[in-house]
């Protein structure tokens, strides 16, 4: 019988050029083919495997190993190998495992050799044997010892030993320059964990207004101090105050942990005891975008922080707030313990210690997305007033079951109506502080004293020069500039600071509160149930569903709500950022600004996306090309609305066109008649 057309041997070599002290890897696969005796059989024929190495120089030495093993009960055992000529190389390693061998058909054998010595070219064959023989290294072995039958040959394969110096290159790694560090970061790291999240808000109010939670007996019995004058609105009050309450307990930055342990009665501000002293950051490690270690709050607001004179008690405040104070050095400076006193004139000092983290340009955007109007829509169809237009009514099964509070909490929403801020109240301010307007038939044409026009060039110029700055960056031979990005910076902080006079103190809280509140009732259980919503889309926040089917039932804006929320989201932290900064100060130069984009860089990039997703405008863009398809640098300057009107008119656009396409066909005799939709306003008449 020909054994070679049976038993399939194939030798290979993981590498067949290597370089001198380096290592290789024998491979022998064996498998059985054409014939009833399995593999265990053929290998207990034989009791060895020996390897050749020969070379093809004269100037190189050889080398041969001998492999012994044996097959008992079934499995493959190594007994031990051993090299009887000239070694070319330090070690050959071989397999030392007992291997199971019933029932299969291949196997494979490997023989690892480590570090060759020897420049010059091998080439290795094996075969098998059945004699075994004990022989040491480099020995001849007993005269009387029997030859070796060579059987069952396999290979060649050839591997060349190379010198290391002559191939192999040399390694070079470039990593991004090592930034300087400056202690504005502190305030930064608390904007981004002291900014209200909606999940944070969900929890405490569900504390407040759903559990009998002894850390919340507090707020609900002043809360319940506070009813509002009409009948059958206690829970609305309770969740109206307890949104008061979570907000003095949130906003503001965080005061110092260890002054408040040791002396509570002389602090003020935001006391959240409850907060961890060490953060490793919120969506986003802190200490990744500060290329340090964790994050201490209080260390880094109290080496932030700049302390006040002698007169003023020593308090600490921001930068920003000392050249405010400086300018008022005429004002007394009182604590709130003397609010009920006689000072009826002064600074209260929690507004300089810990000024309120909101922009109004939150609610801005959500009210954009339709969160307004969605409760509005809501609560007109809760009062039996249908909503104008043909068709049915999209909301015609809205039936709230009095058992239930969501009910009874909507009666509240509604008789609280006269005391919560009109629509043309937000609008007046949203010119005032961005120079941003609403447009819909609710909103009434007012002219504004003050009008913030230049906000939106300076800003999206602000986040345009990021943009260019994240480009060099990308480049590890690159040390980007950051003296750009910080005139535009300081462009922003001026602009924002003109507007944070009047209402400016008051106005953003209230609105943050009453659209808070809509969030939580819009995300209770029961508006699911008569609203419906995707399950599978993975919304950031559970009131989002809501907002966008309202959309699609009303015919109104068809972007995501994830995109307005984002705006709203982004765009205050990074204001925030800008507006307590001291970015004027001649102290603060390109190192705090290069800071300043790297620290902000996601939010930034995501605050460019969501606004493209709802105007259509990409900030971040340049026209290089006038052949290039993309709107005209001017377009990024805009009222945001005036682009959303756009973005719905070319949605209703390609809507309609199916419809006018099959219309068209009708007309030429083919198809049924199918009347073409009339387009809905992206804001209805009830938009307040």
């Amino acid at each position: 019988m020909n054994l070679n057309n049976i038993l399939q041997r194939e030798l290979s070599v993981d590498s067949t050029q290597v370089s001198l002290g380096d290592d290789s890897t024998l491979t022998l696969e064996l498998s059985v083919e054409g014939t009833d005796k399995p593999l265990e059989g053929w290998l207990k024929d034989f009791s060895a495997i020996m390897l050749e190495f020969d070379t093809l120089s004269s100037s190189s030495g050889n080398a041969l190993f001998e492999w012994q093993y044996s097959v008992e009960n079934g499995r493959l055992k190594p007994k031990k190998g051993t090299l009887l000529e000239e070694a070319i190389f330090s070690d050959i390693s071989y397999p030392t495992n007992d291997t199971l061998l019933t029932d299969r058909q291949s196997i494979a054998l490997t023989w690892d050799i480590t570090g060759w010595d020897l420049i010059g070219t091998y080439t290795v064959r094996g075969y098998f044997t059945r004699e075994l023989r004990d022989r040491q290294p480099h020995e001849a072995g007993p005269a009387n010892a029997a030859p070796v039958v060579q059987e069952l040959d396999f290979g060649p394969v050839k591997v060349r030993v190379v010198d290391e110096a002559s191939i192999r290159p040399t390694k070079v790694t470039m990593q991004e320059a090592r930034r300087e560090e400056s202690p504005d970061q502190a305030l930064w790291v608390l904007i981004r964990n002291r900014t209200v999240n909606f999940t944070r808000y969900r929890s405490f109010i569900d504390k407040v207004m759903c559990s009998q939670d002894q850390d919340m007996r507090d707020v609900r019995l002043n809360a319940r101090a506070q009813y509002l004058p009409f009948s059958r609105v206690a829970s609305y009050s309770l969740l109206k105050y307890a949104t008061e309450a979570f907000l003095m307990q949130e906003t503001g930055l965080a005061i110092d942990r260890n002054t408040f342990e040791q002396d509570p009665a002389n602090t003020t501000g935001n006391l959240n005891k409850n907060r961890p002293k060490t953060l490793p950051g919120r969506r986003g490690s802190d200490a990744g975008r500060l290329a340090g270690a964790r994050v201490d709050i209080s260390t880094l607001r109290n080496d932030y922080l700049d302390q006040l004179g002698n007169d003023d008690g020593n308090a600490q405040v921001l930068p920003y707030f000392k050249l405010i104070r400086e300018k008022l050095s005429e004002v007394p400076l009182k604590t709130d313990s003397e609010l009920n006193g006689t000072a009826c004139y002064g600074i209260l000092k929690s507004r300089l210690q810990a000024p309120p983290l909101i922009e109004l340009i939150w609610s801005y955007w959500h009210e954009e997305g339709g969160l307004v109007q969605t409760m509005n829509a809501i609560s007109l169809r809760f009062q039996n007033v249908r909503r104008s237009g043909p068709g049915p009514d999209p909301l015609a099964n809205l039936n709230l079951d009095p058992l239930r509070p969501l009910s009874n909490l909507i009666w509240g929403f509604i008789e609280d109506e006269r005391f919560r801020q009109t629509i043309n109240r937000r609008n007046q301010e949203y010119k005032y502080e961005y120079g941003y307007s609403l447009k819909g038939r609710a909103v009434q044409n007012v002219e504004a004293a003050e009008h913030r026009s230049n906000f939106q060039r300076c800003f999206h110029s602000l986040l345009r020069t990021a943009m260019e700055f994240y480009q060099q960056a990308n480049f590890t031979t690159v040390i980007p500039d950051g003296f750009p990005i910080l005139n535009h910076l300081r462009e922003v902080h001026l602009t924002l600071a003109e507007g944070a006079h009047n209402q400016y103190g008051d106005l953003p809280w209230a609105a943050r509160a009453e659209m808070l509140a809509q969030q939580w009732l819009l995300a209770r259980p029961e508006m699911r149930e008569f609203m419906g919503g995707r399950i599978m889309v993975p919304y950031a926040e559970p009131w989002m569903d809501r907002v966008d089917n309202m959309k699609l039932l009303q015919g109104w804006n068809s972007t995501n709500i994830t995109h307005f929320r984002d705006l709203g989201v982004f765009g205050e932290q990074l204001l925030l950022s800008i507006r307590y900064g001291s970015w004027n100060d001649p102290n603060i130069g390109a190192v705090n600004a290069a800071n300043w984009a790297h620290y902000w860089r996601e939010e930034i990039q995501r605050y460019i996306h969501a606004y493209q997703a709802v105007t259509g405008v990409d900030i971040a863009s340049d026209i290089v090309d006038a052949r290039v398809m993309m709107p005209s640098n001017e377009d990024r300057y805009l009222q945001p609305s005036d682009l959303i009107d756009r973005q719905v008119a070319l949605q209703q656009r390609q809507t309609r066109r199916p419809a006018q396409l099959a219309g068209g066909a009708l007309a030429n005799g083919i198809g049924n008649a199918m009347p073409v939709a009339v387009p809905l306003p992206r804001r209805s008449n009830n938009s307040e």
